[in-house]
């Protein structure tokens, strides 16, 4: 029998980051994961800023998260000698003169001063339109999601801390201190296997609002170099290739590219400017999300030991890191996990569910 401290099962973004927190705790772990290329985590856009532009509020955590985020996204790049996180200034077009008064409102609010600022000609483009101006948002930025999980997978299979497998639910046997999993002995189990929670015989009880998102991949030489949003966002990526999304769907949480949402999304680039693109390529991922928009974290309301981290929605690269440290520290150290994000919010009702079934 192989004997580690964890079994983690699922290697998408929040399996790969709380294995990586593992690591900076010196506590050994097996990650069980198929390694399909039909997740969520490999068609996420990952892009993170601090502001949340409907009601132009400060995200939530989001002076906690982002500064967290970067520096463990930071260590992992030079663990792995890599590169996928790339901060970038990101510039708000307003399709308002309401928009940019609150915005400029906004500004002056010490709150917000640290995050927001206004335009300083950045936007020189003739192509873009900004007819009501645009504003500045620091704190932003893409972690390159598929390839942080890829280098990632590559560094497990060297340290043979990775399993490439369909995980079983039957062959998980309970112990009065641990589990046993086939060959192998763990003092914790931790579920990440993404939108899969609903189907987890242990977590199945817990509420789900996955949301499908599709992005596409431009060629455009007309556009310039900067991290835009207007109802979308447009990355840039390779020279003159850009990234554009994402859509946000409920009714069809399939993996496949529709024609709906491209159109969706040409729609939206061409209400930023008038310029000529062709479409490269596009994705599209079912993300994990809750209806109210927070992660799930924390011990199984019965079985001590097995532990969940998932609902991490659009902002799992802000989410990943900070509760990935957060479920370690309360496994260990008893620290409580914020309450917004604690599985045990749902605990009453498994209970009442148990009770009446």
């Amino acid at each position: 029998m192989f004997k580690v401290d964890f079994i983690i099962f699922g290697q998408g973004l929040a399996g790969t980051s709380l294995a990586h927190s593992l690591d900076f705790k010196n506590k050994s772990y097996i990650i069980i994961d198929n390694c399909s290329l039909e997740t969520s985590s490999f068609a996420a856009a990952g892009i993170y800023h601090p502001i949340s532009f409907k009601r132009l509020l400060l995200s939530w955590k989001s002076n906690l998260l982002i500064p967290f985020a970067e520096n463990f996204y930071k260590k992992i790049e030079l663990n792995l000698n890599s590169k996928f996180l790339k901060p970038h200034n990101l510039f708000r077009i307003f399709s308002s003169i309401e928009e940019q008064n609150n915005w400029l409102s906004k500004v002056a609010d010490p709150i917000y001063k640290n995050y927001i600022s206004e335009s300083n000609k950045e936007l020189n483009n003739n192509s873009i339109n900004f007819p009501y101006d645009y504003g500045k948002v620091s704190s932003a930025g893409r972690l390159d999601v598929s390839k942080y999980i890829l280098e990632s997978r590559a560094y497990f299979l060297k340290n043979k801390s990775i399993r490439i497998e369909n995980f079983e639910f039957q062959s998980i046997k309970r112990l009065s201190n641990g589990f046993n999993y086939k060959d192998i002995s763990c003092n914790h189990l931790v579920f990440c296997e993404g939108q899969n929670y609903v189907k987890n015989p242990f977590f199945n009880y817990l509420p789900s609002k996955p949301s499908k998102g599709e992005t596409i991949v431009i060629e455009c030489d007309q556009f310039p170099e900067l991290l835009i949003n207007k109802g979308c966002f447009v990355y840039p990526l390779l020279k003159n290739n850009f990234l554009v999304g994402a859509t946000y769907k409920h009714n069809d949480l399939s993996h496949k590219n529709t024609k709906e949402a491209r159109e969706e999304l040409i729609s939206k680039l061409l209400n930023i400017g008038d310029f000529k693109f062709k479409i490269i390529q596009q994705k599209a991922g079912v993300r994990p999300t809750t209806y109210d928009r927070r992660p799930i974290v924390g011990n199984h309301p019965e079985i001590n030991n097995m532990h969940i981290l998932n609902g991490l929605g659009s902002k799992g690269v802000m989410f990943a890191p900070y509760f990935s440290d957060q479920l370690i520290a309360n496994i260990y150290e008893g620290e409580q996990i914020d309450s917004e994000a604690n599985v045990r919010r749902y605990s009453k009702k498994h209970f009442q569910e148990l009770k009446n079934p």
